[in-house]
């Protein structure tokens, strides 16, 4: 029959008291009462059957508690025993990482950044069993060749087909930092820097395009070109002109006033959409379908107005 060990509690207190060399100090590490630490050690006194502290003469800390002879051969067992178990449970934990699924989906760095990310963290904080990884690719990806599970990538509205799951279609519209102060006068637009992206067969990303629908045709406004759309949008944000938003991914800023939308409610749609792909054999695994699901769901919010 093997022998009666006390609780890990009390053993643990019993250290605590031993290391600080006060009752008082050990329940402050704890976090629990005196009076519990108390009564915890004179359970184990009592269940081993001696003395194992010999009690300050003080509540000041004059005289410091200091393990028995018996005390301190049992304070080499706990904390051997203790080392022990922090050991197996760091071994474990590092078995039970390697253990978790590790699936990857991407994105071109702007849509990866300003719409899918967030709301990546968001689903990942919800299903920690599983361990996600963002890449942001421009092209479009070979899904088995990238060893991708789930992809983000543009089509033509009339491109989409099945398995292909269409996210969502942009629209189009003008946007700048409230710094700027403007009034709403397509005659503003003239002066200031009027930020561009660069684009591929796009009209609705162009400004020559909108200072034609805002009544200015062949006006010469000052453009400048970034290419990509992060650039666009971060320089708008800093006040150094208006862009092209694309909505939903200019949609935080504006809920969050970072931008602001001119000349509502005109816009334009985008030339491309959005669509979601899963890896062949992917949506086996649970988590792949409840990302997907996650995501067209998060695309069927309602847009910024």
């Amino acid at each position: 029959m093997s022998a009666r060990i006390p609780s890990l509690a009390a053993l643990r207190a019993f250290a605590a008291v031993a290391r600080h060399g006060s009752f008082s100090r050990a329940a402050e590490a704890l976090h629990i009462s005196t009076s519990a630490v108390s009564h915890q050690i004179r359970g184990v006194e009592a269940e081993l059957g001696t003395p194992l502290l010999t009690r300050a003469a003080n509540g000041a800390g004059a005289t410091r508690t200091a393990p028995t002879a018996a005390g301190a051969l049992l304070l080499d067992g706990v904390e051997a025993a203790f080392a022990q178990l922090a050991a197996s449970c760091e071994a474990v934990r590092g078995i039970a990482s390697e253990a978790r699924p590790l699936l990857t989906i991407s994105a071109n760095g702007s849509l990866g950044s300003l719409w899918l990310a967030p709301r990546l963290a968001a689903f990942a904080a919800r299903h920690p069993s599983v361990a996600w990884h963002m890449r942001a690719i421009e092209e479009e990806p070979d899904l088995r060749r990238e060893g991708l599970d789930l992809a983000i990538g543009r089509a033509r509205p009339y491109q989409i087909q099945p398995p292909d799951e269409l996210l969502f279609a942009e629209t189009i519209f003008p946007v700048c930092s409230p710094s700027l102060g403007l009034k709403g006068l397509p005659a503003e637009l003239l002066q200031h820097g009027l930020l561009e992206e660069e684009h591929e067969d796009s009209p609705e990303k162009d400004w020559r395009s909108w200072l034609a629908a805002l009544g200015l045709p062949g006006a010469r406004g000052t453009i400048i070109r970034f290419s990509n759309f992060n650039h666009t949008i971060g320089a708008a944000i800093a006040g150094a002109g208006i862009a092209l938003g694309r909505s939903p991914m200019v949609d935080a800023d504006l809920a969050a006033g970072r931008l602001v939308r001119l000349f509502s409610p005109l816009a334009m749609p985008g030339s491309w959409q959005f669509v979601l792909r899963s890896r062949p054999g992917a949506a086996r695994d649970p988590h792949v379908t409840q990302l997907r699901e996650f995501l067209l769901d998060a695309a069927r919010q309602p847009r910024a107005g």
